[in-house]
């Protein structure tokens, strides 16, 4: 499949197994799947390893506490401007 770069959105079938082969919730051949097609799409396996990335940032961000940053951002109402 070398007509697809690495930018641009998954192939749309896709998208739902790489998300539940990025978050571990796909198992057997449905995991296999994602990854093997992942492995010859370009787009595909840049989205699953972006997917993946994300994932361990959200437990990381799910177990710990909001940096002062964010807290510092809240407070001064910073958000609303996004």
């Amino acid at each position: 499949m070398s007509h697809h770069t690495t930018e641009g959105p998954p192939c749309r079938h896709m998208e739902t197994f790489l998300q539940g082969a990025a978050d571990g919730s796909a198992k057997g051949i449905l995991r296999w799947y994602a990854v093997s097609h992942a492995a010859r799409c370009m787009r595909c396996g840049r989205y699953l390893e972006r997917m993946s990335e994300t994932v361990v940032h959200l437990k990381e961000a799910k177990a710990g506490e909001p940096s002062q940053e964010v807290m510092d951002r809240l407070a001064s109402g910073k958000w609303r401007e996004i």
